[in-house]
């Protein structure tokens, strides 16, 4: 006789598990296989997704504005050169405040996320993995509230 609950084997004669308190069985049943991308659902800081440098893209335009205005300052001269700087920082700034309010607001661990709010960018990450992933999961999940 087996306990299906904590898997403690009895003698025959015994009816119920001493520790749960669960009727025995003679065989237990088969373990149910979980489908891949469900065990993703569980834990959604191990989930595969191509999202995680969508950040870089913005990232790089910036620091090569920045590195051309470090090699030639006369650029900044240039209306269209200064303004897309301008732009670029502003969205950068504007784009981290948003991602802690977000990580206070909605993540049950919000240490990493608002670390990572502080790396230019990487708000678009945040924005394509983890609110998606909050909307799917609404509570029932120990990294999202």
């Amino acid at each position: 006789m087996i306990c299906p609950n904590c898997k403690s084997e009895y003698r025959p004669g015994f009816t119920s598990c001493s520790d749960c308190g669960v009727e025995l069985v003679e065989v237990l049943p088969p373990p149910i296989h979980q489908d891949p991308e469900a065990r993703e659902n569980e834990r959604p800081d191990l989930a595969r997704t191509s999202h995680f440098l969508a950040w870089f893209l913005p990232m790089l335009v910036l620091v090569v504005l920045f590195f051309g205005v470090s090699v030639r300052p006369g650029l900044m001269g240039n209306v269209f050169f200064a303004v897309s700087l301008f732009c670029l920082m502003m969205l950068a700034n504007l784009g981290s405040y948003w991602m802690l309010y977000q990580s206070v607001r909605y993540e049950k661990r919000v240490g990493r996320h608002a670390l990572l709010s502080f790396v230019p960018f990487m708000f678009v990450w945040y924005s394509l993995v983890r609110v998606p992933l909050r909307k799917e999961f609404q509570g029932d999940s120990e990294f999202i509230r």
